[in-house]
């Protein structure tokens, strides 16, 4: 009974907005294989990228170098966009260069998207690099 009514407070105080669940969102990231011997090994950064529905960014999270496939979590240290609703729909994108630019894709640059909205607090989320630009 305890347990139930300490659940039911905490429902109660992340309705009225007096707690906010921690933003997270976690996966993989794997190259395609069409694409894996174009991939560039060295001096590359790899972003990950997620956007809300007005594809404006809210959390980005940078990585040199990497290795795949890449485990990722996007946590609060990436929000852009500070107090995200927990129930914001995302689209999550990754792109992979060797300018360490972002958002303006150039030849050679590599990218992909996942093909579902997700939303803060999901694990799993796989984004395959899967264009070349």
């Amino acid at each position: 009974m305890k347990r139930l009514l300490v659940a039911v407070a905490a429902a109660a105080a992340l309705a009225s907005g007096c707690a906010q669940r921690e933003f997270r969102l976690s996966g993989t990231i794997t190259v395609a294989a069409s694409l894996q011997r174009r991939a560039p090994k060295d001096n590359v950064v790899l972003f990950i990228v997620a956007k809300n529905r007005g594809d404006v960014p809210v959390a980005v999270q940078r990585i040199v170098n990497p290795q795949f496939p890449v485990e990722y979590t996007l946590g609060p240290e990436d929000l852009i966009v500070p107090d995200l609703p927990a129930d914001t729909p995302l689209r999550v994108e990754v792109e992979m260069n060797a300018h360490g630019a972002m958002g303006k894709p150039q030849h050679g640059d590599m990218g992909g998207t996942h093909p579902n909205l997700v939303y803060p607090g999901e694990r799993r989320v796989h984004l395959v690099i899967d264009r070349q630009f």
